[in-house]
């Protein structure tokens, strides 16, 4: 099969690679989309700690928000049939050490990332294995374009449920990509009051409106922790969620925030952060939590979009083909400025 490999800083190529044989509680499924994230950008530059800190080695497959249909079942396999439409957890656990046999897949002492840490091959590849217990059926009103989407919407609630969201809630959102986007269609759907988009970019900004945002404060051309408090009257916003990775923007989530307040900090820092006025979440009396994917989310989201009908087609700003895949990471920093979320075709 094709399989987009990463083989150095800087080099993605398409090439033949063999599919292994399954173990008995494996499956085989045939990829139709994989979303690029911003971490896949990260281990092609080399731009991330987890290349630097050797979790991540090259070569090596990545791509973790995908989908596709089963193709061929290992034979332990009861849950899933040829021909099923289906989306995985982004963690793959041994499903042998204590924490496994016990169910406690969080504590799993040999878990591996789907695309990224400690590699599980990943789905920048014309076919991807996947243990039955990290694989879960699509309804038919989720098309497969919406369900390469619910990965980062899984990082998107997992940040978003660490505060009770009620009408009177005010909730800021620093970034504008897609766990951004996500996250601003979310706290619409669960009631907040208001909802504040923070970003760089002004056709970023609109989708976050669209979205569901109720205002939109461009960072590049204010100070955005005394904008949001000038437009909430002086209040602050009582959750604040930073999806950037951007080190300038954690002073500005402390600033924005209101007494009492809670941060979500939903992203990446790659670089040390310097000269932070820690003293101001000291007296706002702040709660601060860090925020990744977490097993569980992946059938939750699916139930939610299924009943809901939140459908998030409209951050995909462009889709390509497979074969286009590695020219589009050797100039993907002209090309994200405006991208939201790219998806590649696969099949």
């Amino acid at each position: 099969m094709k399989a987009l490999i990463i083989e150095e800083q800087n080099k993605a190529v398409i090439k033949e690679v063999p599919v292994r044989e399954l173990e008995p509680d494996e499956i085989l499924c045939r990829v139709t989309y994989c979303g690029i994230c911003g971490t896949d950008l990260a281990i092609y530059t080399g731009e991330t700690n987890f290349v630097r800190d050797g979790l991540i080695k090259y070569p090596v497959r990545i791509g973790h928000e995908w989908t596709g249909v089963v193709d061929r079942i290992g034979s332990a396999v009861t849950k899933f049939k040829p021909g099923d439409r289906v989306v995985s957890d982004n963690g793959v656990t041994c499903r042998k050490c204590p924490a496994c046999r016990r169910g406690d897949l969080a504590h799993c002492e040999n878990i591996k990332s789907v695309g990224t840490i400690n590699c599980w091959d990943g789905g920048f590849a014309e076919y991807i294995i996947m243990p039955e217990i990290h694989l879960f059926h699509l309804p038919d009103n989720i098309d497969d374009r919406n369900a390469a989407t619910i990965e980062p919407l899984t990082v998107s609630y997992a940040g978003i449920t660490k505060r009770k969201i009620t009408p009177e809630t005010i909730v800021a959102v620093i970034g504008t990509g897609p766990i951004a986007l996500g996250i601003v269609a979310l706290a619409k759907t669960m009631g907040a009051g208001r909802i504040i988009a923070v970003g760089r970019t002004d056709s970023k900004l609109q989708r976050c409106l669209d979205a569901g945002a109720t205002d939109i404060v461009n960072n590049t051309r204010v100070d955005a922790g005394e904008e949001v408090y000038r437009i909430t009257n002086g209040h602050g916003a009582d959750f604040v969620l930073e999806t950037s990775g951007a080190t300038p923007t954690v002073q500005q989530a402390i600033d924005m925030a209101a007494e009492y307040g809670t941060l979500s900090m939903v992203g990446f820092y790659e670089t040390e952060i310097n000269g932070l006025i820690f003293n101001r979440m000291v007296t706002k009396r702040l709660n601060i939590i860090g925020v990744m994917g977490e097993f569980g989310l992946v059938p939750r989201i699916i139930d939610y979009m299924e009943k809901t009908g939140l459908n998030l087609e409209s951050m995909i700003t462009r889709e390509i083909p497979f074969s286009e895949a590695p020219d589009y990471f050797l100039h993907h920093r002209e090309m994200h400025k405006q991208d939201i979320k790219v998806l590649v075709k696969i099949s």
